[in-house]
Order: structure tokens, then sequence, then C-alpha cells
């Protein structure tokens, strides 16, 4: 088994995924670090029933990571609604989904699925860093 999620806006989300297919999508953003990794947000998307974002990184074009989050209005849709309890139950309600999906939270011979919530930013998610071959 490895990670793979069709994502409505037509890309197939797995390690193989080309960069030049995510620059494509109509809707897409890209954040380039300057540093060999890029970053794609990819269009706001209904998933298995709840409304996800995506982010898609790759390093010198191949894809090292996503990050996503339910983003359901519950909780929250401005920093005037932020509160800590909310990301707690963001990063909660995003672990349900990726179970849900078919990936709990955990290490795999492919990478590690999380969820969490970050120290920093306080952001409530999870993700996908697949491992490095």
């Amino acid at each position: 088994m490895t990670f793979v999620l069709e994502h409505p806006c037509g890309l197939r989300v797995e390690r193989s995924l080309q960069e030049s297919l995510v620059q494509q999508v109509d809707g897409v953003s890209s954040r380039d670090m300057g540093t060999g990794y890029v970053w794609y947000r990819l269009p706001l998307a209904e998933i298995a029933g709840r409304r996800i974002s995506m982010s898609v990184c790759f390093h010198e074009h191949r894809l090292e990571s996503l990050s996503l989050a339910d983003v359901d209005p519950e909780f929250g849709t401005s920093w005037d609604d932020w509160s800590e309890a909310k990301e707690k139950a963001r990063a909660d309600a995003t672990k349900r989904w990726l179970e849900a999906v078919g990936y709990p939270v955990g290490d795999y011979d492919w990478g590690v699925v999380w969820a969490g919530t970050d120290p920093k930013t306080g952001d409530g998610g999870g993700g996908v860093r697949f491992a490095r071959v």
C-alpha cells in the first residue's frame, strides 16, 4: 500500500505526481521558498464528505510532502474567531478524515501520516511526508 488520493481538481496525489501537472491546475497558487522547495495550494475541495484545504510541497521537482486540514466553518473562518480549542478540534477532525480515507496516522514504509497542531502557528491539521528515496 502507498499513499494515493484523488483530488477533485483532477490530480492523483501520490509520490510520482509531476510538478508540471500541479502548475496546470486552475486556481492553484504557488510559493517558491528559494531553496529548491515550492509549495502549491490546491483549490479547496470536498473529499470524502469534508471540505479539505491541501497544499503539496515539491523539492527540486519531486513531491516531498503535503499538508491538509478540514476547513469546516465550525473551526473558525478568520483570526477573529481563532482559538486553541478550535484548532485542536480541527486536528482531531483531520485525523478522523485521514482514517476515513484509509490512511491512519502512523509510520509506513513509504512515509509518515500525521495530524496535530503546529506549536509555532497554532494551526491544526495533518499531512503526509514521503520517505526519502
